[in-house]
């Protein structure tokens, strides 16, 4: 299609959409002007508009004698002609779509003007954005009587559904996470949130294609604790070039697994969610990590030191990236230290730090931690054992939450593995939990406080 079929396909599509407004607004009104906008039109077709939207906004008739009326009597022959020329407006919706599709054809035909005449790498990058953003404008208004939604529901159990793995059974039955989902995963220093993210990523990178932003590793040193992970072997012996014969076989032996998984590592550092954005649409990503949360260059910074609302910006950002790319968008956040005062140092929700908006804005939340408990109860004179860690289900928005698996942590191959409710170790931590229950019951001011709403956790709801 050339420029010159393009302009006048959108001046059609104006032309079909003001007419239908003027022939019968009260049926197509409320989709227009929730679908379109007024930089959407050109030249006197945006007068109209403007004046249809603000007979609207007022509540008063649309009809040619009122568009008139506010537009001026210059526009009489103009509304004539749109009159004759638009048959009906039961067409209206097709005009919307065809109007839509062309705004966006004008839209990124100017930005390409624009970047092609721009003078600096700054510039471009924000005018990269802007194309970006036109082309996940809202899409078409979709209306479900109860009687379609019941038809619709009846063939969607014919279907075969499919949810992102985490690799880990009992968490991949309970939070079905799917496209367009924004999951946190806190942790504080040293519980392995990186690690963790890391296994989770190339699980999934069997069956999505994978970013993995990393503001603080590079990409050399995600790479080693990847190879640890897939083949097996030592991160320190990997760190000091110190691998053995058969650790080097294996290396090589996983070869295999590196050809076949879709992930990229992206060294993200002074990176802001708009580059992650360009970047995941440029690469096609489904599945994005961003490692971590408070790190990421705020688009626009507040005045110095205001902490609480550029997280809670960059929260945004990434919710809206998310839903409006259509991908699944997993950002590690920093947990803030416990009170040492606290009952408990577990965390929960309240711990995300510098915003509550993260959670808010979060379809499912994980914390992880270390089961301090363990190393509280060594013998003394003896070293401490390396704690298991808990993974729990803060929020979970399309299932239950309150729920945790105990993780094992092995150090040297960077891997976690699921404990199971049998072990030793997680007996022990259970009745450990419900001891503490016991004790932590106690009377407040004649109420009686449970240890789940002391500690935000419940040890009685394992997986």
């Amino acid at each position: 299609m050339t420029e010159k079929q393009e302009t006048s396909a959108h001046l059609d599509a104006q032309l079909g959409v003001i007419g239908s407004l003027l022939l019968d607004a009260d049926k197509c009104a409320g989709e227009v002007f929730l679908r379109t906008k007024e930089d959407q039109y050109t030249g006197e077709y945006k007068t109209l508009f403007a004046a249809a939207k603000r007979l609207y906004q007022e509540g008063r008739p649309i009809d040619p004698v009122t568009v008139r009326g506010i537009a001026g009597e210059e526009y009489t022959n103009l509304i004539l002609q749109i009159m004759e020329l638009t048959p009906t407006a039961a067409n209206c919706g097709a005009y919307l779509d065809l109007l839509v599709e062309q705004a966006q054809v004008s839209k990124m035909q100017t930005l390409g003007l624009a970047l092609a005449s721009c003078k600096s790498a700054e510039e471009a990058k924000h005018l990269i954005e802007e194309a970006n953003q036109v082309v996940v404008q809202r899409a078409a208004l979709r209306v479900v009587s109860a009687e379609q939604g019941h038809l619709e529901f009846l063939l969607r159990q014919d279907e075969k559904v499919s949810y992102i793995p985490w690799g880990f059974p009992k968490l991949d039955e309970t939070v079905l996470s799917t496209l367009g989902d924004l999951v946190i995963l806190g942790g504080r220093p040293s519980a392995g949130k990186t690690a963790l993210s890391l296994q989770m990523a190339w699980e999934q990178a069997k069956t999505q294609k994978v970013g993995y932003f990393s503001f603080e590793t590079n990409p050399d040193e995600v790479y080693d604790r990847l190879h640890a992970l897939a083949a097996s072997v030592d991160s320190v012996k990997i760190r000091k070039r110190t691998l053995g014969k058969d650790e080097i076989a294996r290396v090589i032996q996983s070869r295999k697994e590196f050809t076949t998984r879709s992930i990229d590592v992206i060294h993200a550092s002074e990176m802001s969610v708009a580059d992650v954005r360009s970047v995941t649409v440029a690469r096609g990503y489904q599945v994005v990590y961003v490692d971590y949360l408070q790190i990421i260059n705020p688009e626009h910074r507040t005045r110095q030191g205001d902490r609480f609302r550029d997280v809670t910006q960059i929260s945004m950002d990434l919710h809206r990236m998310a839903v409006s790319l259509g991908v699944l968008v997993v950002a590690l956040s920093q947990l803030s230290r416990p009170d040492r005062s606290a009952r408990s140092k577990v965390p929960d929700l309240y711990s995300l730090r510098e915003s509550g908006q993260i959670e808010q804005d979060a379809d499912a939340v994980f914390l992880l931690y270390l089961n301090e408990e363990a190393i509280e109860d060594a013998p003394r004179g003896s070293p401490p054992p390396t704690p298991p860690r808990t993974l729990r289900v803060a929020k979970n928005k399309k299932g239950f939450s309150g729920g945790y698996i105990e993780l094992d942590f092995d150090g040297a191959t960077q891997t976690f593995h699921a404990l199971s409710p049998k072990s030793t170790v997680q007996r022990d931590l259970v009745d450990a939990g419900k001891a503490a229950k016991q004790k932590t019951r106690c009377s407040t001011q004649g109420k009686v406080v449970s240890f789940q709403e002391i500690t935000g956790d419940d040890p009685d709801l394992p997986f």
